[in-house]
């Protein structure tokens, strides 16, 4: 049970927490993890949380001070140093929206890229006009591939009654236990609607059974440059 003020991230965090469980070895990969703001979901031997802020990254490893978390300071549509089918769980959420045009295309090529054939790949996008092009690269790479829709008008409405400019988090009231508490009750209600675009703004992709016969890899980056455990991919 994840109580969150919004309705909609109740719903995306839960599903995510519920898909994550079922990865407890090898490498999970967070794109876009700002300060490993999901970090507690994941269940695998190793966690490597991407993003291009640096500072968000050096205090994601200070907040997560073990030997088997690590940052990865990159541009996300920049990633060819990452090996190929070397990462059991890759997540992004709430990020590659920020990214403009053609390079959220690139940036997903990536992750899927780096998805171990047996692994799977998770993300979140608007359902925008590059959407379908965003499904027809992950079709590309798997051959299961699964959309859950979500943020349907129940949610939306609540958020909006307390949003000040689409922010939440500054309000006195929506922050209360029982204000988080009755949004993950109307949370609930996204499940009754994912199955249908109709009425919903936002997806979370399913992506699973990678295509083709190339072989694994490790996810060996010591030819990398590093800092402590923050691996650096921009000069």
């Amino acid at each position: 049970m994840n109580l969150v003020i919004r309705p909609s991230k109740a719903y995306l965090f839960d599903r995510l927490e519920k898909e994550l469980k079922k990865f407890t070895y090898g490498v999970g990969i967070d794109a876009a993890s700002a300060n490993f703001k999901n970090r507690k979901m994941f269940k695998t031997d190793r966690y490597y949380g991407i993003d291009s802020d640096l500072a968000a990254l050096k205090n994601g490893v200070e907040k997560y001070n073990s030997g088997n978390t690590f940052g990865i300071y990159a541009d996300m549509k920049k990633l060819d140093a990452l090996p190929s089918g070397s990462a059991e769980v890759v997540v992004s959420t709430n990020s590659l929206d920020h990214l403009p045009g053609q390079d959220k295309i690139v940036a997903i090529e990536h992750l899927c890229r780096i998805t171990a054939k047996p692994g799977e790949l998770l993300f979140q996008l608007s359902m925008d006009n590059l959407f379908p092009d965003a499904i027809k690269m992950a079709q590309k790479y798997f051959s299961n591939v699964k959309i859950v829709y979500y943020k349907n008008l129940a949610s939306r409405l609540y958020e909006s009654i307390f949003e000040r400019k689409g922010d939440l988090g500054s309000h006195p009231i929506a922050g209360l236990r029982p204000f988080r508490l009755f949004a993950w009750l109307i949370s609930r209600l996204e499940f009754l609607t994912g199955f249908t675009k109709i009425g919903n703004q936002q997806a979370l992709v399913f992506c699973k059974n990678k295509k083709g016969d190339l072989p694994e890899s490790n996810f060996d980056l010591s030819k990398i440059s590093a800092d402590g455990r923050i691996y650096s991919l921009i000069d």
